[in-house]
């Protein structure tokens, strides 16, 4: 299966893989909301930023190159910016992934924290023989084992897809870039 997804790019000499954009002109890459901003600080169109995810992700850890196809000419300068613009949005969304995961990493803590309290006071609660002691402990316990797996699932589940995605950011942002017109 992976080959048949890998014959569906061409290669380079060296055996990279080539992800190709053709565009009739630079400016066609970016969002046009920011109209004023100079390239580097502009945002790409996200049907790229998603193209270029999706098509990093299904190749995997195989060499890559991003080549560009523009109808109009653009010059050495444009060229030098678009290969910043692409570094710098790229490295901007790993920003944010990282800020996501340690956002994610401390409400885990958090909830670590809080389940095990309630545990605890479960804990001290059943001790009591009067019944609403005793319904207010299986209460505390029941909060405390759904806090306790809350706090497994955004390490064991959530956390895999924002380091598989902050991979894919950075591969993107060091990219060799080729511009062709």
């Amino acid at each position: 299966m992976k080959n048949y997804i890998l014959n569906r790019y061409d290669k380079d000499d060296s055996g990279n893989l080539i992800i190709k954009i053709h565009t009739p002109k630079i400016e066609d890459l970016y969002e046009d909301y920011d109209k004023k901003s100079s390239f580097i600080k502009k945002d790409l169109k996200y049907k790229l930023e998603e193209y270029l995810f999706e098509c990093v992700d299904e190749i995997g850890n195989i060499p890559f190159i991003l080549q560009f196809h523009f109808e109009e000419k653009i010059n050495l300068d444009s060229s030098n910016r678009l290969q910043t613009s692409i570094n710098e949005y790229f490295s901007y969304l790993q920003f944010l992934e990282k800020k996501s995961m340690k956002e994610s990493l401390k409400n885990s803590v958090i909830f670590f924290i809080v389940g095990f309290l309630l545990v605890f006071i479960s804990f001290s609660l059943s001790e009591n023989e009067n019944l609403f002691y005793k319904i207010i402990s299986e209460g505390f316990m029941i909060g405390g084992w759904v806090a306790l797996w809350e706090a497994l699932a955004i390490v064991l589940i959530n956390w895999l897809p924002l380091n598989k995605n902050l991979k894919i950011y950075k591969k993107i942002a060091n990219a060799k870039i080729e511009i062709f017109y």
